[in-house]
């Protein structure tokens, strides 16, 4: 339905060794719990905010640097929609449309993050950026 927060409880990135020859980088994204969100008021009439709790990795090979964030999203869903991605969710399971659209707010949110925070230990950015030619 509609994301209505994102929030990080923890962020860290450690560089381990110089950087050495080639260098293989490795991301992950991981939903790690989906639950009711309880709020002291309610939102919106006939909607259950839900939240996806999550761990986004990023691994430099071989053993270089780690980048790591943990934080959730909140999604907004009608009431029936919000009991059955829950029930769902026993399962570990997730409807493919809502999973891509967590995720990418995800993924927006971490790698605008991470750049920054590459940049202040001196790693390469993890995603290739575009390059202007001639």
């Amino acid at each position: 339905m509609a994301i209505i927060g994102f929030n990080l409880k923890k962020i860290s990135i450690e560089r381990k060794q110089p950087i050495k020859g080639q260098v293989n980088v490795k991301t992950n994204l991981r939903i790690a719990e989906i639950e009711e969100e309880k709020t002291v008021v309610e939102i919106a009439p006939g909607k259950t905010p839900l939240r996806f709790d999550f761990e986004f990795t990023i691994n430099y090979e071989p053993k270089i640097a780690v980048v790591h964030f943990v934080g959730h999203v909140l999604d907004l869903e009608e009431d029936k929609e919000a009991k059955k991605i829950l029930k769902e969710w026993k399962d570990k399971k997730i409807d493919e449309d809502l999973r891509l659209r967590i995720s990418n707010m995800i993924w927006v949110k971490c790698n605008i993050k991470a750049f920054l925070l590459e940049e202040e230990i001196g790693l390469p950015v993890h995603i290739p950026l575009p390059r202007l030619t001639k």
